[in-house]
């Protein structure tokens, strides 16, 4: 069953999408649009309701801010429907023109992803519309080509999955804590008040969401490295600080998703001056 609430933030459209069966979808990812332009694309199993909204709306431009399968998965739909120009990190394109493989439980609630031979623009120093100007910032660590994009007249910063939560408690396999919090840092160094997040917008306090959750990294590093420096191993450190593991996430994701990966990270990525 495929899912949709429709936001309104000023100019700003949020499409709110979800697939379950049955009942509520238990994640949802924000798309949104903007004089013509599209941000993200959500994922392919709800390929229907989107390809549905945009034979409504004039769209112009597609910016993906990463490759992940609820980001990118109907951008090829759209391309072939509407003919947008699209724009991406190059390793963002290049995922989508080789396809990659998604475990069991991201085609659930995702849906399938196959190579797409469709024209993938590099991203320029401006994104431009009729109205607005949207500056692509790098900012990796949830994935290497991350990016976000900062309407600075306006205040906007389209997160994609740059915040997320203000406390997150797991990560997925491969993210770097350490670059997070450099992209952290390097956004936070400029002006903005709202926060389009893929999946949880911060419209009245987004500035300060993002400072808490850098807040909140840079502790949770400090104390990880605490325990690491007195011999403590992974497993040894999350008992030190008392971090549960979600077995019901380990077992649906295939221990895809874990806080044994967010500890790991610190250590495995550990700045040489610490």
């Amino acid at each position: 069953m495929q899912h949709l609430k429709t936001k309104q933030y000023g100019p700003v459209k949020a499409f709110e999408l979800g697939y379950h069966w049955p009942g509520l979808p238990t994640f949802t990812v924000h798309i949104y649009f903007i004089d013509g332009l599209l941000i993200d694309t959500g994922q392919y199993n709800c390929r229907h309701t989107v390809l549905s909204l945009f034979k409504q709306l004039p769209l112009q431009q597609i910016a993906l801010t990463h490759w992940h399968e609820d980001h990118i998965g109907n951008v090829s739909t759209l391309y072939n429907h509407f003919h947008p120009t699209i724009f991406a990190d190059p390793l963002t394109a290049e995922k989508v023109r080789q396809g990659f493989d998604i475990m069991l439980y991201e085609k659930y609630f995702f849906g399938k992803i196959r190579p797409q031979d469709i024209p993938i623009k590099t991203l320029p120093e401006e994104i431009k519309t009729s109205k607005y100007s949207f500056v692509p910032i790098y900012t990796p660590g949830h994935s290497d080509d991350h990016h976000v994009y900062l309407e600075p007249n306006e205040g906007w910063l389209f997160s994609g999955d740059l915040f997320v939560s203000q406390r997150i408690k797991v990560f997925r396999k491969g993210e770097n804590i350490w670059q997070q919090i450099d992209s952290l840092k390097r956004v936070l160094a400029l002006y903005f008040d709202k926060v389009f997040c893929a999946h949880n917008p911060q419209i009245e306090f987004g500035r300060k969401s993002l400072e808490r959750k850098l807040d909140y990294f840079e502790s949770f590093t400090e104390q990880v490295c605490f325990w690491y420096n007195q011999g403590y191993k992974t497993a040894e450190i999350i008992q030190k600080m008392a971090l549960k593991d979600k077995k019901m996430i380990n077992l649906m994701t295939g221990y895809d998703v874990s806080v044994h990966w967010m500890v790991g990270s610190v250590i495995k990525h550990l700045p040489v001056s610490l």
